[in-house]
């Protein structure tokens, strides 16, 4: 009893924390409110874009951002998620954000997170921001081995070339292995079709706001094709020099932005860290009664706390 009672009271003083760093962030959110001459700001932070997000951020921005006057700055720290969803985000932070729609990163916007920020006047990134492609990463079943796979519609293509090059060389048996071991044949048409649909999304979205208007020397439908197919791996880093020379409206933070941005960011995950530390308490206990045999086969969950978290979505 007296342990569970310990354990009680370092919840509480974890949560206690929680509270006031929120507070802190909530801090720092008015005072770049004030120096962006009172236009509003919304933080989208270590958020995985999903379709329920999107009821989330609607319920958020009809409730607290109604006196935003069609100016809007989101800070989005995200590694990505439905790219549908994120569409579907974009479209609603442009109704709020009519007049002017800034996206902020402070670290990362990767993925699904990328075609979001791609909805606005400008990208604010930090010298160590990045975004990323928007090849989608599907996982599926791998039938020969049991196990599963995430791989991208980009990854198909390379394979089919290697199919041909065999066939070319007169290497027929190879060749054949290989398509043999081709998972969901018949689906792979539908996989690489994906790659469009995040082009045609980056496309309206460019058009219609952030290159609108633009000579013809910038062209959204090249910029969508870079970033879908223009780079070898899902992880590849766009900073701001790349986000730049693709031709996104990409800028610099710098002064006092920078220090603001920055800290939220450092708050939020030390807040993010601490949460976690809660729910691993709450599994703990809610395992701790199970045989010794299947307890010996679960990872200690203060192991996983200690690695660094997953930014990087598991969808486009």
């Amino acid at each position: 009893m007296q342990r569970k009672t310990k354990k009680l009271s370092d919840i509480s003083k974890i949560k206690s924390q929680i509270d006031e760093i929120g507070n802190k962030i909530e801090q720092k959110l008015i005072r770049f409110q004030e120096i962006k001459e009172g236009c509003q700001c919304f933080p989208f932070i270590n958020v995985e874009i999903t379709r329920s997000i999107v009821d989330e951020v609607f319920e958020k921005l009809r409730t607290k951002y109604k006196e935003c006057n069609g100016n809007l700055n989101v800070i989005v720290d995200s590694g990505g998620g439905d790219i549908d969803a994120a569409y579907n985000l974009a479209m609603l932070f442009r109704k709020y954000g009519y007049k002017m729609l800034n996206f902020i990163v402070p670290r990362w916007a990767k993925s699904a997170a990328t075609l979001l920020v791609c909805a606005g006047n400008n990208i604010y990134m930090t010298p160590i921001a990045e975004l990323g492609p928007l090849d989608p990463q599907i996982i599926q079943l791998n039938p020969f081995e049991n196990r599963l796979e995430k791989f991208s519609p980009l990854h198909i293509e390379s394979t089919l070339d290697m199919i041909r090059q065999e066939y070319e060389n007169g290497s027929e048996k190879l060749a054949k292995a290989l398509m043999e071991r081709l998972q969901f044949p018949l689906t792979l048409g539908s996989f690489k079709k994906s790659l469009d649909i995040g082009e045609q999304y980056v496309i309206k979205l460019l058009e219609t706001r952030m290159l609108s208007g633009h000579s013809k020397t910038v062209d959204p439908r090249e910029i969508a094709k870079r970033l879908t197919t223009g780079y070898a791996n899902h992880g590849f880093c766009i900073n701001l020099d790349e986000a730049q020379s693709i031709g996104l409206n990409a800028l610099e933070l710098m002064g006092e932005e920078l220090d603001i941005i920055w800290e939220i960011h450092r708050l939020n995950d030390q807040k993010h860290q601490l949460q976690n530390k809660i729910k691993s308490e709450e599994i703990m206990e809610k395992i701790k009664n199970l045989p010794p045999e299947l307890l010996d086969k679960i990872q200690p969950i203060h192991q996983l706390n200690d690695e660094p978290s997953q930014k990087e979505g598991e969808e486009a």
